[in-house]
């Protein structure tokens, strides 16, 4: 076997990428680093934990009159008492899970950038890869501007909030106006 001379063989040097680059791909890692620094700015959706509250009720009523009726007359299935309660918990956790999951949605911003946490996922933005915040006409929802015209939705904003939605948008478009790099 010949042995490969490596003497004209020069090392790749790794390229040095810029902050904006950086960010980009941060912001494409959902695992990434968010920040440190304190948030300037949080917002929930009262909406929602009205939805939850209405949701949680209902599907109890439910999972209960049914654990309650479902030996009432004879329909040749064998009902246990295990059967009759495991109705109300199979409620109890659709009622834990979507408390949970509908409670759950948040936006946050400081200086470093946003943070939009989701029913499903959170993920952090740094400030170099924001376009602005919009809430177009005839959307139950406001939603984070991304390069290449992509977008988050942002649940914590909902339309059905009224004015206090309007006012957390104004709040967020201060620090917009304050941490978003010029063009």
């Amino acid at each position: 076997m010949a042995d490969i001379d490596d003497s004209t063989s020069t090392p790749a040097t790794p390229r040095q990428l810029s902050d904006e680059d950086r960010a980009k791909f941060n912001a494409l890692d959902p695992h990434a680093v968010v920040s440190t620094k304190p948030w300037e700015f949080e917002t929930r959706s009262s909406f929602l934990r009205r939805l939850a509250i209405g949701w949680v009720i209902l599907v109890l009523a439910i999972h209960i009159w049914v654990g309650l009726t479902v030996d009432i007359e004879y329909t040749g299935a064998a009902i246990t008492g295990l059967d009759k309660w495991a109705f109300p918990g199979v409620g109890l956790i659709i009622s834990l899970l979507s408390w949970w999951a509908l409670n759950r949605p948040r936006l946050r911003a400081n200086a470093d950038g946003v943070e939009v946490q989701n029913i499903v996922g959170t993920r952090f933005y740094p400030w170099y890869v924001v376009y602005g915040l919009s809430f177009p006409q005839g959307s139950r929802m406001a939603r984070i501007e991304l390069p290449e015209f992509e977008y988050v939705p942002v649940w914590a904003m909902q339309s059905a909030d009224g004015a206090s939605t309007v006012k957390a948008v104004s709040e967020f478009r201060e620090l917009e106006a304050q941490y978003m790099p010029e063009d």
